[in-house]
């Protein structure tokens, strides 16, 4: 599962977020059920895209952002150095702490991830919801078959479907945005 960026790629993500953030990453930050007091985890933070604009909605919340790349962490480092209600994970292996976190969201990384790890993952982050608890994602629709699995492990690790919509996003296409519970 370990993926390291390229330069080029770097420079894309840079590029989308200066050209896109507020109709992209901020917009899907805008949507998450936040008060302002959460623990939330952003999973697969990438460079702090979504994390930029979460982190300003948490005065009193603490976020953490994790991905699978040392490389993507320390830019995710620089994108939001302002920032002190924030920590950076590694993800070395699939353990999170149960019932730790309020909000989960994944903004673009579940379709990366190869099917038998979902199948881990998805789950792992299932039982670090705490009760009441929201995970939150977006994926690209063209991703069907991703989508189904993703979905169906969701349901399987007892979080109930809140809200789902198709939207299309600038330069990325339909997407499919969904938020469920766990009870």
């Amino acid at each position: 599962m370990k993926h390291e960026p390229t330069d080029a790629e770097i420079y894309l993500t840079k590029l989308a977020f200066f050209l896109c953030r507020k109709s992209v990453y901020k917009a899907f930050a805008d949507r998450l059920p936040l008060e302002g007091g959460e623990h939330v985890l952003d999973f697969g933070c990438g460079m702090g895209t979504v994390a930029y604009y979460t982190a300003k909605k948490l005065p009193c919340g603490h976020l953490t952002c994790l991905d699978i790349s040392l490389r993507w962490l320390n830019v995710c480092r620089k994108t939001l150095r302002r920032y002190s209600n924030i920590n950076y994970l590694l993800w070395e292996s699939p353990v999170l702490e149960k019932e730790c976190f309020d909000v989960v969201y994944c903004h673009f990384a579940l379709h990366d991830i190869p099917d038998r790890d979902l199948e881990v993952v998805i789950p792992v982050l299932a039982e670090s919801l705490r009760p009441g608890g929201v995970l939150a994602f977006r994926e690209p629709l063209n991703e069907t078959g991703k989508l189904s699995l993703v979905k169906r492990l969701v349901e399987q690790s007892k979080l109930f479907l809140k809200d789902s919509r198709i939207t299309d996003i600038p330069l990325m296409g339909n997407v499919l945005e969904s938020l469920y519970i766990k009870q």
